[in-house]
């Protein structure tokens, strides 16, 4: 009976004209173009643009007038049609779910004896509850960068809120980094920095939405900021091969070679990106000598496409990466002879399908895979009992991590006129397998025969740590996310239950967000006002053994049970005002403030790289936020962005190797301030671009971190670099403190592409980070991420032919 009450509705759809099934994480904008006698407009050029982000899709009309654009990125978008003899036609329209958008256009013949005036009024402002911001791909492939493919931590850094940190991380307004990754629809929440893991590649890039309140229901994991991003396609390509070769060069025996193609027809599409880098600054070194820092990585990734008839899409990614590096050493490490190397891989499987019900309604499938490994080598092999250390100090060290995810999504989208509802189930696993070997090889460090951490003794010689262990994290979801538009109000209401099941112990959530915004009329002026409750797992790497007994009792001393690392649950609030100014610029001003319990953390264990997850008892957060964008205007385009965070711990903190660190466990209720608070970040950004040529301008302020207490290095060869770079002050809550001193950093660069025959083109670029060339530190001596210096003045070179 199922089949056939549904048989007649898809055979009407169908008649009706047509209409594609779209891609989880995108739309489609289909439709006929006619004059005003009805009769079809065949070569009509149909361009769909989003001003502020600079995103433009350009498609034209086929012999029957019709137009069919595939894989767009939801935001608001200006459509203009333009054809010989015929009207300019504008208008403004919203793509925010992957039911096929239908949009049948008439246009008017041009008036021989008069001009015409057509009216161009683009709305700037997004009515969408959600607080967010859209970097489209031409912006991203102008990122300033030494090396193009680890570069999305500096693309993300031009959001309001995101505050920098060494080796790609940040802190996004007092959360230490938990952001969830949307590919194409398919969540990512494992930590992707250079660390312990590969970067996500820019080049895969079409489009990004950074979502940094009101989030909506179908996002959980690591929801306190969303970076939806949908990769590059080929379907609907009028072409069958097209790609681009690039290269580049930088300072530090930097390079880079990167390779792209895609191609297709009206019912399939390929893309593929591949590249390898290598340099002698792979990370953020501890010290300006940089010592001990060569690194290389590879990555691929590919997305397929097939247009099953009118109403199914079937999609195929596989991508993946491997990363081999050094441990960046300290002087004395170095001097010794410490020869520590880490090697990271990733391999990720997606498979989707969506399926229309009819025009308004769709049902999307998805199953993913992803599988990750991280390991540390010693210098040389160490047995218990030895007498000599060998070249690594303080500690000698082995660690061997497996993280898998392996997840099944299902979703459902109905679209009733303005209203838009999406509900869905979603389960992913986590299977972590650790081993971690661990061994004092300085007697220094050693407080005597009872030290806990395996005395090193000339008696009985040293003794070595060995942890091998793992568990199954898992998260079960379900999720009912409803968007309507009446007037000039728009709500977004949802709700979200997760359970998490973690080491022992099953926590679970009912999640409520709901965001609404009202537009005051004749005035470009929005306000939003936006409540999200949220739960945030613990990060996976190395939460085995961060929540074991054997950790537990190394920092404790006691044979206690050990406690729970239960997941972050946040009470978030956001109030926002938009102002449209004219035609050519938005500006955008959220105040924002948060409160959690288990506050999530990483500690980074001695410049190893390894971060153990952790978490306070409770958390306080608060800022301003502020975003202007300037729309492109004879060439030129501009935004800044600008934020402050205040950040509060409070103790006890769980996890890791902190659990007995008295700078963070005081007595129960201390308020701390951790390094992820920073009184003002700022980034401006400038670019002028005609024709072929473009150059722009960034300058990055950041106020300083947390720091440790630099009097406790004095004359430690090791840090004391640091200490011209500290300062002390006075802080109301917890008296004198020390900060990060103040830094600006300012990054140019410029280039010029030349058509060639054959519809080729070349193109060079020249990158100049750092250009004042200053000297600077992200953390001296922070508790939980160590000691680390901004890179120096450095000039890049970039080649690419497109064909």
């Amino acid at each position: 009976m199922a089949h056939r009450s549904l048989g007649p509705t898809i055979l009407a759809f169908l008649v009706a004209g047509p209409a594609f099934a779209a891609a989880a994480g995108s739309g489609t904008l289909t439709g006929r173009v006619t004059d005003d006698q009805g009769r079809p407009v065949a070569k009509a050029q149909v361009r769909l643009e989003n001003r502020v982000s600079g995103f433009h899709l350009d498609v034209v009309t086929d012999g029957s007038g019709v137009y069919t654009a595939y894989n767009i990125p939801f935001s608001d978008y200006h459509l203009e049609v333009a054809a010989p003899g015929m009207q300019e036609l504008h208008q403004n329209l919203s793509v925010r779910s992957n039911l096929p958008t239908r949009l049948d256009l008439s246009l008017r013949a041009a008036q021989a004896s008069a001009t015409v005036a057509v009216e161009d009024t683009v709305s700037l402002v997004e009515a969408h509850p959600s607080a967010h911001i859209d970097i489209d791909h031409s912006t991203i492939e102008k990122i300033p960068t030494s090396v193009q493919s680890r570069a999305m931590e500096s693309i993300l850094l031009t959001t309001p809120g995101f505050i920098q940190d060494e080796n790609g991380r940040f802190h996004f307004r007092g959360s230490h980094g938990q952001v969830t990754y949307v590919v194409d629809g398919v969540p990512i929440t494992d930590q992707v920095q250079s660390t312990f893991s590969n970067s996500l590649d820019p080049s895969q890039v079409e489009s990004m939405e950074v979502i940094t309140g009101g989030v909506s229901a179908e996002y959980g994991g690591k929801p306190a900021a969303v970076v939806n991003l949908t990769s590059k396609s080929g379907l609907g390509s009028t072409q069958a091969f097209q790609g681009d070769v690039s290269m580049g060069v930088s300072r530090f025996s930097t390079r880079e070679l990167s390779f792209g193609a895609r191609g297709g027809t009206a019912a399939f599409g390929y893309f593929v990106t591949a590249t390898t880098s290598a340099s002698d600054r792979f990370l953020d070194p501890v010290n300006f000598e940089n010592l001990h820092n060569h690194g290389t990585t590879n990555r691929l990734f590919s997305r397929f496409d097939w247009l099953l008839g009118a109403s199914d899409v079937l999609r195929f990614s596989v991508s993946g990466g491997r990363t081999d590096r050094d441990v960046v050493n300290l002087a004395s490490q170095q001097a010794a002879g410490q020869d520590q190397r880490v090697h990271n891989t990733d391999a990720n499987l997606n498979l989707g399908w969506t399926h229309l019900l009819g025009a308004d309604r769709s049902l999307d499938a998805a199953i993913f895979y992803r599988g990750s490994t991280s390991r540390l080598d010693p210098t040389r092999d160490l047995q218990p009992g030895f007498s000599n250390g060998g070249p690594d100090t303080p500690v000698w060290l082995r660690s061997d991590r497996r993280l898998d995810n392996q997840g099944v999504l299902v979703g459902y989208t109905q679209r009733n006129g303005n209203n838009t509802l999406k509900l869905g189930l979603q389960y992913v696993r986590y299977p972590l397998h650790e081993r971690f070997d661990l061994a004092i090889t300085d007697p220094s460090q050693v407080s005597g025969p009872a030290d806990p951490l395996y005395p090193y003794t000339a008696a009985g010689g040293g003794n070595i740590l060995r942890f091998a262990d793992g568990f199954v994290p898992s998260l079960a979801s379900a999720y009912l996310q409803d968007d309507l538009k009446a007037g000039r109000w728009t709500l977004a209401a949802g709700l979200r239950y997760d359970s998490y099941k973690g080491r022992n112990f099953t926590q679970n959530e009912l999640q409520p967000r709901l965001g609404v915004t009202y537009t005051l009329p004749g005035t470009g002026t929005l306000v939003r006002a936006v409540y999200d409750r949220l739960l945030i797992t613990p990060e996976n790497e190395n939460l085995a053994f961060s929540t074991s007994q054997t950790a537990w009792s190394l920092v404790t001393q006691s044979a206690s049970a050990a406690p729970q690392l239960r997941g972050e649950t946040q009470d978030s609030y956001l109030l926002g005002l938009e102002q449209q100014l004219g035609q050519v610029a938005r500006v955008s001003l959220d105040y924002w403030w948060k409160d959690s319990r288990n506050a999530a953390d990483n500690s980074q264990f001695l410049n190893t790289g390894i971060l153990f997850p952790i978490s306070a008892w409770k958390g306080r957060f608060h800022g301003m936020d502020l975003r202007v964008d300037t729309v492109v205007l004879k060439g030129w385009s501009a935004y800044l962005s600008a934020g402050t965070v205040r950040t509060l711990f409070y103790s006890p903190t769980i996890g890791g190797l902190d659990s007995a660190n008295p700078t963070v466990n005081g007595p129960d209720g201390t308020p701390y301030l951790i390094d992820h608070d920073q009184k003002l970040t700022a980034q401006l950004g400038v670019r002028y671009e005609q024709g072929g040529f473009f150059t722009q301008a960034s300058l990055r302020h950041d106020s300083g971190l947390e720091a440790g207490d630099p009097t406790t290095v004095a004359g430690n060869p090791d840090y004391a670099f640091g200490i011209p770079y500290v300062r002390a002050e006075h802080d109301s809550l917890v008296g004198l403190n020390y900060r990060i001193k103040a830094r600006t950093v300012l990054d140019l660069n410029a280039g010029q592409e030349w058509k060639l025959k054959r519809g080729r083109r070349v193109s060079v670029g020249l990158d100049l980070l750092n250009a004042t060339n200053e000297k600077g530190l992200y953390n001296f001596l922070s508790t939980f991420g160590g000691t680390h210096v901004i890179p120096p003045r450095t000039l890049a070179a970039h080649l690419k032919l497109k064909f």
